[in-house]
C-alpha cells in the first residue's frame, strides 16, 4: 500500500529482506548451541525482483535444520526462538517485507508477553499507538470502558520488526519463495520443501519444516494437514486517515472502540487509532461453520468464505480489491455492504469514513480460530500461529497466540531429537492452551445475541467491581470461565 508510506504510516526503518547462502548442516542434536554458518558479504546476496543470475543459480537447492515457512507472528517468533538457541534456520515468505497484512493491528497483553519473550517489545512499543484500554459500545448506545494497557501497531510495520529481529539473530531469510509442497522420503517423513522463487522450482532440505502459512489453505492442504477448509471468521478492514479525528464527546481517541449491533451479527466491528493519524476501521463476522447460525450470516458467510478461498487459489492472498467503500462489482456487493451497514448504526464510524481519506482498499481476509482445522504435527512438519487456528473465535485477537504457539513450535524441537517425542511434546504444549480456546468459542454466543452486551455494559456501569475482573480477563490474569460459561454468566449477572 504505497499510499501508506507517502502518508507518513511507516513509522520506522523496516528490514531488507536478504538471505546468506546455505551451507551443510549438522543433525539436528539433543541439545542446540552451534551457531549457523554465515558467509562474508562477497558470497551473501540480497533477494528481491531484481535478482542476479548468480543468485538464482546458488539457491537453485538451499538446507537448513529447520525450514520456517512463512515469516508472520508465529513464523518468525519460531525463528527467533531458534536461531538464538544456535539453529539453522532458513526462514521464507512469498513476499517481500515490509508487506501489508489484513488484521485489526491491536495488541492486547498476550502479544506484550510474547514480544518480550523475543525480544522486541521495546522496538514494537516505541513505533506503536499505545491506548488505555477497551470502549465496548451496545446497540442501544451504552458504553464501557474496560482499562488495560494496550496498544494498536499495523501489520506491516509489526511482522517487518519481527523479520528484523530474526535477521538480527542469526536467521537466515528468503523472500518471494512461494511454497508448493512439503518433500518425504520412501517412508513419508517430511524432509523440507518445494518452493517457487524467480520461476525456478527450488527443493530446501531440513531436518524439520515449520508451517507458519497462516489461514491459507492451499498450503494447508498441499501439507497434508487441513481438516477444516472453511474459515471459522472472516474480516474486513480500512484504514482511514483522519490525524484530526474526535470521538462523539469531542476526545480523542484513546480506546480500542468495539461495537455490537444485530446488523452486523454475528460478529462485531471496531475503530482502532495507528500512528501518524490513521484509523483501523473493520468488521468481522464469527461462527463460519458453526451449524447454527441465521439464514443471513449462513448466507453471507458461505459467499464470503468461498470468494475469500477463490483469492487465495488464485494467489491474491487476503487482497479482494476493493477500491472504494461502497464501490464494488455486483458479485461482491456483499463484501462493501458488510462495512455499510456499520457506517449506518454507527454515528462515529459514519463521521469518520465521510470526513477522513481512505487509504488503498478494504481488504479481506480468512481468520481461523480455536485451535482446529489442521493436525498440529507429522514426522518432520509442525503446524503453527494460525495455520493453526491460533486466533480467539470471540476477540479475533490472534496476534499474541500466534507467536506464543510459534515459540512452542521451536521449544518442541529443542533438546528433543525423535520424531514421536517431539510430535507428542508439542501437541501436549497446544493441548495445554485449548481449554482457554474452548471457552472462547463457547462464548462467541455473545456476538450472536449483541443485546447481551446492552446487558453487560449496563451491569458493569454499575459494578466497578466487574469492570476490574473483565480487565483481569482481558489481561490473562484471570480464568476467562469466570465469566463466559454458564456459571460466570449467572454470577456476573446476579452478584
Amino acid at each position: 500500500m504505497t499510499n501508506l508510506v507517502r502518508s507518513g504510516y511507516n513509522l520506522m526503518s523496516l528490514p531488507k529482506p536478504s538471505m546468506t547462502t546455505a551451507s551443510d548442516t549438522a543433525p539436528l542434536q539433543a541439545t542446540l548451541h552451534t551457531a549457523p554458518t554465515q558467509t562474508d558479504s562477497k558470497t551473501s546476496a540480497k533477494l528481491g525482483a531484481q535478482a542476479k543470475s548468480e543468485t538464482n543459480k546458488q539457491t537453485s537447492n538451499l538446507s537448513a535444520e529447520v525450514l520456517i515457512v512463512g515469516a508472520g507472528p508465529a513464523g518468525c517468533a519460531a525463528a527467533i526462538t531458534l536461531a538464538q538457541a544456535g539453529v539453522d534456520v532458513l526462514l521464507i515468505d512469498q513476499h517481500d517485507f515490509p508487506r501489508d497484512k489484513v488484521c485489526g493491528d491491536g495488541l492486547i497483553p498476550d502479544a506484550m508477553a510474547a514480544l518480550q519473550a523475543l525480544g522486541v517489545r521495546e522496538t514494537v512499543m516505541q513505533a506503536a499507538t499505545q491506548v488505555k484500554g477497551v470502549m465496548c459500545h451496545g446497540p442501544r448506545g451504552g458504553s464501557l470502558r474496560i482499562p488495560s494497557e494496550l496498544a494498536v501497531l499495523p501489520r506491516q510495520t509489526l511482522d517487518a520488526c519481527l523479520f528484523d529481529r530474526a535477521q538480527a539473530v542469526g536467521a537466515r531469510t528468503l523472500t518471494k519463495a512461494r511454497y508448493q509442497k512439503p518433500t518425504a522420503n520412501a517412508h513419508g517423513r517430511v524432509t523440507g520443501a518445494i518452493v517457487n522463487f524467480n520461476d525456478q522450482t527450488i527443493n530446501i532440505e531440513a531436518k524439520w519444516t515449520i508451517l507458519a502459512t497462516g489461514a491459507s489453505v492451499p498450503a494447508l492442504k498441499a501439507s497434508g494437514h487441513c481438516t477444516q477448509p472453511l474459515p471459522s471468521a472472516m474480516a474486513l478492514r480500512a484504514y482511514i486517515h483522519h490525524p484530526d479525528f474526535l470521538d462523539d464527546d469531542g476526545q480523542a481517541i484513546e480506546h480500542l472502540h468495539i461495537s455490537w449491533h444485530k446488523a452486523y451479527a454475528p460478529g462485531y466491528a471496531w475503530i482502532f487509532p495507528c500512528p501518524g493519524g490513521i484509523f483501523n476501521v473493520g468488521v468481522g463476522l464469527y461462527g463460519m461453520h458453526e451449524t447454527q447460525r441465521s439464514s443471513q450470516g449462513r448466507g453471507f458467510g458461505r459467499d464470503l468464505g468461498r470468494e475469500l478461498g477463490r483469492a487465495q487459489e488464485r494467489g491474491r492472498g487476503n487482497s479482494l480489491g476493493l477500491t472504494g467503500m461502497f464501490k464494488a462489482p455486483a458479485k461482491k456487493q456483499n463484501l462493501a455492504d458488510l462495512f455499510e451497514r456499520f457506517t449506518q448504526v454507527n454515528p462515529m464510524a459514519k463521521r469518520l469514513i465521510e470526513t477522513g481519506e481512505m487509504i488503498g482498499d478494504i481488504k479481506g481476509a480468512p481468520l481461523r480460530c480455536s485451535l482446529d482445522g489442521a493436525k498440529p504435527a507429522a514426522p518432520g512438519m509442525l503446524i503453527t500461529g494460525e495455520a493453526m487456528g491460533s486466533t480467539y473465535a470471540l476477540t479475533g485477537e490472534g496476534i499474541g497466540k500466534a507467536m506464543e504457539t510459534g515459540i512452542l513450535s521451536a521449544r518442541a524441537l529443542l533438546n528433543r531429537d525423535q520424531d514421536a517425542v517431539i510430535m507428542q511434546a508439542y501437541t501436549d504444549m497446544l493441548k495445554d492452551l485449548k481449554p482457554k480456546f474452548t471457552i472462547y468459542e463457547q462464548a462467541n454466543k455473545i456476538n450472536r445475541a449483541p443485546w447481551l452486551i446492552d446487558l453487560a455494559i449496563a451491569r458493569g456501569n454499575r459494578s466497578p467491581r466487574l469492570v476490574a475482573r473483565m480487565s483481569r480477563v482481558l489481561e490473562e490474569k484471570a480464568n476467562p470461565a469466570k465469566l463466559f460459561t454458564w456459571r460466570g454468566a449467572w454470577k456476573f449477572l446476579t452478584e
